[in-house]
């Protein structure tokens, strides 16, 4: 059912307490949501700083390299929890946003309610002027992208490059000169 401006309709005390009960339930649910995100957010960073933590610890040995790439999928899992949970606390925000239009067509002649919220956000983004422009999820996002960048950062610059043995390049006859004539170093201080 759509109301226009022009048309009226007589809410009941019934209707009106039901969608008073509605919008404070959203409300704890956007709030719910937020602290949902929080705590996925801390649980990103402290399970990604405690792995990159045991492979430094392990001075980037090639046996923990399997665990940065865990680092890397922890961050994008984040990265969509929290996307994700900011479209949901969006949706709720836009039921709100319509059922406070609909509450306030009742509430007479010349309602403020609106038009009070509306004023506030301008002085608001007024007031501060370049941090209104930033998106709300783009800082809970950013961390998450730092954990991803972290991991792969460290998976491309810290881990030792991967050597590949040829008959050109091989070390072992190296080694072999090297123990023969540390053998005959040996024997002629023996003698």
């Amino acid at each position: 059912m759509t109301f226009t401006d022009k048309e009226s309709h007589n809410m009941n005390d019934n209707e009106k307490d039901f969608l008073k009960f509605y919008m404070e339930q959203t409300w704890i649910e956007m709030r719910h949501i937020e602290n949902l995100r929080e705590r996925v957010t801390i649980l990103v960073i402290t399970v990604a700083s405690a792995i990159v933590g045991f492979i430094i610890q392990q001075k980037f040995a090639l046996e923990t390299k399997p665990l940065i790439w865990f680092v890397v999928m922890l961050g994008v899992f984040g990265l969509f929890m929290t996307l994700k949970m900011f479209q949901i606390h969006q949706m709720a925000q836009k039921r709100l946003d319509k059922w406070y239009l609909y509450y306030e067509r009742f509430c007479g002649d010349d309602p403020q309610i609106l038009k009070l919220r509306t004023i506030a956000d301008k002085e608001n983004k007024k007031d501060f002027f370049y941090v209104a422009k930033i998106p709300h999820n783009f800082f809970w996002s950013a961390i998450h992208v730092f954990v991803i960048a972290a991991g792969i950062i460290i998976l491309l610059t810290m881990y030792p490059k991967h050597i590949s043995l040829s008959k050109d390049n091989c070390n072992t006859t190296k080694i072999a000169d090297s123990t023969s004539s540390l053998i005959d170093t040996t024997n002629q201080r023996n003698k």
